[in-house]
């Protein structure tokens, strides 16, 4: 018998494959508040990923082969930032839309834009009304049709018209609050987080910058009718601390941050870079957040930042060159010194 040829993992192949491992609690806590039509949701969005990957597969001029789950990974992300009442027609485009970016620009490695971010961004602006508008927990959801439930907007929809959410802090951290599967239980997001940081999943370079301006924007330049327009940063401290809270707790700030934005291909290789790169990505996400009418701000803020990490890298090895050449000038001109 012939021996097969042995297939070469991809190098993020364990970067993916722990990720995949994260949505299993996330999705977990989904079917505890509505039914079992999240997993289903979540089982759509990995078929359609498998699938597109073997149709696409001829495109590098091989068959399909399970070396990286990059597509299942970005599929599983896209669930996740989504409701439990979005059609599984949705779900359907956007991981279509995600695999699409990530082949069209060479596939595996090669990718500019966070195709899990490209995807929900496709399906947010098609279908605003089916990404954005979210079922009360609790709601026992049918697997198939058209649910009756009644839909709310998410709590960014309230911060941005400048007042504060009434959900608890426990119902935040537990996850009993209208929002996206995977995005609103943040005891549960954290504890992954805890996980991909112990296994090296997670940059600090970026994701701490990311954090810093996220939540230092809104301290600053906090969005409250209650507060007057200009005010010291230690002025009016309970409101401000009320509006960190439901900043971190809620929305895809801390989803994003934690899944979305230290994904090795799209960002920058570089220490400095990252830093930047975070930083730039905090910026935007605050801004998207207060100005544009969408949930998934960290999304949004990763097309338009996406543009800019090998540039950051290109501008780090020069001025790394630049200040070693100044430095073997000072250390010649040592040597040649006249005694």
């Amino acid at each position: 018998m012939a021996n097969r040829m042995k297939i070469e993992r991809s190098e993020n192949y364990d970067y993916y494959r722990d990720l995949l491992w994260c949505s299993v609690p996330l999705i977990g806590m989904a079917w505890y508040y509505y039914g079992p039509r999240p997993v289903l949701l979540l089982l759509t969005g990995l078929l359609t990923a498998y699938l597109c990957d073997c149709a696409l597969a001829p495109l590098h001029g091989a068959g399909y082969h399970s070396h990286e789950p990059s597509s299942e990974c970005f599929a599983a992300l896209i669930v996740l930032m989504m409701p439990a009442t979005v059609p599984y027609a949705v779900v359907v485009a956007a991981v279509i839309a995600a695999v699409l970016v990530k082949e069209a620009f060479g596939g595996e490695g090669h990718y500019p834009f966070h195709p899990a971010a490209v995807g929900m961004a496709v399906a947010g602006i098609s279908w605003p009304d089916a990404v954005y508008q979210y079922p009360a927990p609790g709601v026992w959801l049918p697997v198939w049709g058209v649910s009756d439930a009644d839909l709310v907007e998410g709590m960014n929809a309230t911060l941005r018209d400048g007042g504060l959410p009434s959900a608890s802090t426990m119902n935040l951290l537990t996850g009993n609050v209208s929002g996206g599967l995977g995005t609103t239980a943040a005891l549960v997001v954290i504890a992954c987080g805890l996980f991909l940081l112990v296994r090296r999943r997670i940059r600090l370079s970026v994701l701490i910058p990311f954090l810093i301006f996220c939540i230092g924007l809104p301290w600053l330049l906090p969005q409250l009718n209650e507060l007057p327009v200009v005010s010291w940063p230690w002025e009016y401290v309970r409101q401000r601390i009320y509006l960190e809270k439901y900043i971190i707790l809620s929305g895809t700030m801390l989803f994003g941050g934690l899944f979305l934005i230290c994904e090795p291909v799209t960002m920058p290789n570089r220490t400095s870079s990252r830093i930047v790169y975070g930083a730039a990505l905090g910026i935007a996400t605050y801004a998207f957040r207060v100005f544009s009418p969408y949930e998934s701000a960290a999304c949004l803020a990763l097309l338009i930042v996406g543009a800019i990490p090998e540039w950051l890298d290109l501008i780090s090895h020069r001025t790394e060159r630049i200040r070693f050449m100044r430095k073997e000038e000072q250390r010649l001109a040592q040597f040649t010194k006249p005694e």
